[in-house]
């Protein structure tokens, strides 16, 4: 062999034999080490974080990168290795995924990541929320659960006081009519304090929400498409206050005692409001006062632009027992 050829030979010299017998070469092009480069991205954050406890088991799973990761193998597995069956919906560029589904309560979980020849496990274990009914389902049923708005965390508008403390204090009441192992159905109310007792409001609209699907209980979720908050004190009259396309959601304790990780949302009508909050009494007085707080009003359902989308989180209903909602079928 001729010195020059030794001398390529072993430039180009490779660990692993390559066998051309069956190959054309006429032409072809190696793109092994331009598809290496390509391989590049990462996984650069998992969210629940590894060894997070208490984790809700219905929360998403989200997984970032800092590249287009379309071609990330992934999987959420239970301690014997079973992967969770969870819809993964992929954000703008591919960089961020996120799995949405319903995982099982008091559960170690494996995130398992598979990208350009880079496996990574983390870990995480969900909190006993969700944990299914020691009871019946119809035992539920004529139990009365109780919140103030003021006792959750409100996520929206980012101001408490933008609604007032005042109009927030007001509890109200949900009771089940009706529930089995398919559907749920609660009857909703005003509640006041007495010297002793927690009592239904009388002359108060109560809400009869539609039947909701309980095929996934403990976890319900209902809504009505507009609802009436009556409130009133020694010093300030009956106040009606309007909520709009009114969502809840929650699941019973296993005991059926209480609903737990509570959230509602709804468009609260603030026309008249301003009287609650020592504001002067116009239809727009909440409105202009929650502007320099970046907090825009938005249109109610009749157009007018005078509601503000609030959410409600971290509700802790409790049983009131012996207390049971009357509907209201007439007019003050």
């Amino acid at each position: 062999m001729k010195p020059w050829l030794y001398a390529l030979t072993a430039l180009f010299a490779c660990d692993t034999p390559i066998d051309t017998a069956d190959s054309d070469t006429s032409g072809a092009i190696d793109d092994t080490a331009d598809t290496a480069e390509a391989c590049e991205v990462h996984l650069i954050g998992v969210t629940p974080t590894d060894g997070a406890l208490g984790v809700y088991y219905r929360d998403p799973v989200y997984l970032s990168f800092d590249g287009d990761a379309a071609t990330a193998v992934f999987e959420v597995r239970d301690p014997q290795g079973v992967a969770a069956t969870l819809a993964a919906e992929w954000g703008p560029g591919n960089t961020l995924v996120t799995l949405s589904g319903v995982l099982t309560p008091s559960t170690e979980y494996t995130v398992h990541v598979e990208l350009c020849g880079v496996q990574t496990d983390t870990h995480f274990t969900t909190s006993a929320l969700g944990t299914p009914l020691t009871i019946s389902p119809d035992a539920l049923i004529g139990r009365t659960f109780s919140f103030a708005l003021r006792d959750a965390e409100i996520t929206e508008p980012p101001a408490l006081e933008i609604l007032g403390d005042a109009s927030l204090t007001t509890p109200l009441g949900f009771m089940v009519q009706d529930a089995d192992d398919t559907v749920l159905e609660l009857l909703g109310g005003v509640l006041e304090y007495t010297e002793t007792d927690l009592v239904q409001m009388t002359n108060a609209e109560t809400w009869d929400f539609p039947s909701a699907d309980f095929t996934e209980s403990p976890y319900f979720h209902t809504a009505i498409d507009e609802l009436t908050i009556v409130y009133r004190t020694e010093t300030i009259p009956k106040t009606d206050i309007r909520l709009y396309a009114f969502e809840f959601d929650g699941l019973f304790s296993p005991d059926g005692t209480a609903i737990e990780n509570g959230r509602v949302e709804a468009l609260v009508d603030t026309r008249t409001l301003g009287p609650l909050l020592n504001l002067p009494d116009a239809v727009d007085s909440v409105c202009v006062y929650a502007e320099p707080f970046a907090i825009e009003c938005i249109p109610c359902p009749d157009a007018e632009p005078y509601c503000i989308f609030m959410i409600g989180e971290d509700i802790t209903a409790p049983w009131v027992e012996g207390l049971e909602l009357t509907p209201f079928t007439g007019a003050e």
